[in-house]
């Protein structure tokens, strides 16, 4: 009798010090992206839950762990997602559950392989976990924020090797690291002094090698050769009060146009507008119907050398099939389909088309809806904007006329991605140009957070990149991932500089995210072997 109360007082104080643990790493896993400058402690942030995790591998519920886990990446993801409540609460609390389950489904994962196949912890960790990331840029409900290198985005003087790796090589880094410092830990409380001095010299090669391989980078890389003139636009528009608004529209466009008249002259070689500058639909087969669409080629008449490009909506009808996520005009009565596009005007040449691939998911594109056609009309309104965007894509890069000059253009939720820009990135001399509008997450560290990723994506392409926002930060970007000058937040502006026009692919844009493709299939094999190892055990008892 004496036995029982003593029991459970031992089990409430594991559950208490196993909780602890794992909210202990969701919040060091979180600082990174509340106080960006604390990103060193993602170097440690994995440690308490690989500790719970080892306190947990004989606990009779096998599905312990996961109960845990979810504690922790629930903190991460309130701590790195909270921001988008901003816009949509519904929207923040599904992407914050929806994203915790996985992760802490993978990791629960991870352990299961481990346990099952009596391997060392460190495969199943770095081949699942990498191969998740991989998988999560990739599906409908992709959601890369939170990817474990995007940590280190405020620190491009330690990352300039991503142009080999991309980003997946950063999580690498941040987890050989976390098992070495494990390691470490786990010998200090096993008074295995002998181990700590091997561990510690790994762990601190871990730490410093890669930095000072990418110093050495960013002291041999030279800002050399071609450049252009630039000029940008930051209108500054409230998404919600002010921006798509009908009875303003043709006004935002004027003052637009005016700004634009004030920074441009004849040496002026391309004038950059923000994502959606121009809200009335454009219909992509006869342009020349929309009046906003007149203006702007009236305007790129007074500079013969001056190329155009801004954001948009566009549209284009369908036929017959009509492809899931279609719209109905009911004044007219047709369908189309509608894009969050970048319209590229060269002087005298035929406008360009860029359709955004990458779309926010319940925002702008409802997940799945290809295979349940229904879920098209509900997806969630943002600042009095609803509807779903099509996926289908034409162009994936601007040309100049002569196709000397590649622009890659990305498109807001696109830059959270690492490999898919870089797939599309041109072998001819150019740059990057990022259209956006970050208005809708206010004075948060949203963002912020998307500011971050600009760097990431010019270190990985070497390419310079031109950010310009609707509001939020429009900047020009080095091929190191260096501010060469920025606006502020929340404050019209127009931005004039001179970049670079590199060419080549680097090996990343090459390869693509090899690192995580192939821990993507690898781990998909772990998991087979330790489904099927499991079921033969099973059947032998």
């Amino acid at each position: 009798m004496v036995e029982v109360p003593i029991i459970l007082n031992r089990m409430d104080r594991n559950t208490r010090k196993n909780l602890l643990l794992s909210l202990s790493s969701g919040l060091l896993l979180g600082l990174p992206w509340s106080f960006p400058p604390l990103f060193i402690v993602i170097f440690i942030a994995w440690v308490p839950l690989l500790l719970a995790e080892e306190e947990t591998r004989d606990h009779p519920n096998r599905y312990i762990l996961f109960n845990y886990a979810f504690a922790g990446f629930l903190l991460w993801n309130i701590m790195g997602s909270w921001w988008i409540a901003q816009a949509q609460w519904l929207g923040a609390i599904l992407i914050m559950l929806a994203n915790s389950l996985v992760q802490a489904l993978v990791f629960w994962a991870i352990s299961r392989v481990r346990a099952s196949l009596s391997i060392p912890l460190v495969f199943p960790f770095l081949i699942i976990w990498m191969g998740y990331e991989h998988f999560h840029e990739s599906w409908d409900l992709a959601w890369p924020w939170l990817n474990l290198g995007n940590a280190l985005a405020t620190g491009p003087e330690l990352i300039q090797w991503v142009e080999y790796t991309g980003v997946r090589g950063v999580t690498l880094w941040i987890i050989l690291t976390n098992l070495a410092i494990f390691r470490m830990a786990g010998a200090y409380r096993k008074k295995a002094l002998g181990s700590i001095i091997p561990m510690g010299a790994v762990t601190l090669l871990l730490v410093f090698i890669p930095s000072l391989i990418s110093h050495r980078m960013f002291d041999r890389f030279r800002n050399d050769g071609e450049t252009v003139t630039v000029a940008l636009v930051q209108p500054n528009l409230d998404p919600y009060t002010e921006k798509f608004v009908p009875e303003r529209q043709t006004r935002h466009l004027k003052e637009f146009l005016e700004a634009a008249d004030s920074v441009c002259d004849g040496e002026t070689d391309y004038l950059f507008g923000p994502e959606t500058l121009i809200v009335q639909n454009i219909d992509e087969k006869n342009p020349g119907a929309s009046p906003h669409y007149r203006q702007l080629v009236d305007f790129q008449r007074n500079y013969p050398k001056l190329n155009c490009l801004v954001g948009v909506h566009s549209f284009q009808k369908v036929g017959e099939d009509i492809p899931p996520g279609s719209r109905f005009n009911q004044e007219e009565g047709f369908f189309y389909e509608a894009f969050n596009t970048a319209l590229f005007l060269p002087p005298g040449s035929e406008p360009q088309f860029y359709h955004k691939t990458k779309l926010v998911p319940l925002f702008e594109r409802m997940p799945f809806v290809q295979y349940l056609s229904f879920l098209g009309k509900y997806s969630l309104e943002l600042g009095g904007y609803t509807g779903t965007y099509s996926l289908r894509q034409e162009s994936r890069v601007f040309l100049s006329p002569e196709g000397s000059v590649a622009i890659l253009p990305i498109v807001c939720f696109e830059s959270a991605f690492s490999h898919y820009p870089a797939r599309n990135l041109p072998e001819a001399k150019g740059f990057i140009c990022l259209i956006t509008n970050d208005g809708w997450w206010k004075n948060t560290p949203g963002y912020r957070h998307h500011f971050d990723f600009s760097p990431l994506r010019a270190i990985e392409c070497r390419r310079d990149l031109v950010r310009v926002a609707n509001t939020g930060i429009s900047a020009l970007i080095d091929a190191k991932g260096m501010v060469i000058a920025r606006t502020a937040w929340w404050e019209k502006a127009i931005l004039k500089g001179r970049i670079h026009l590199r060419q080549g692919r680097t090996f990343f844009a090459r390869h693509g995210d090899y690192l995580g493709r192939t821990a993507m299939y690898l781990g998909i094999l772990l998991i087979v072997l330790a489904a099927v190892g499991s079921v033969v055990r099973k059947r032998r008892r």
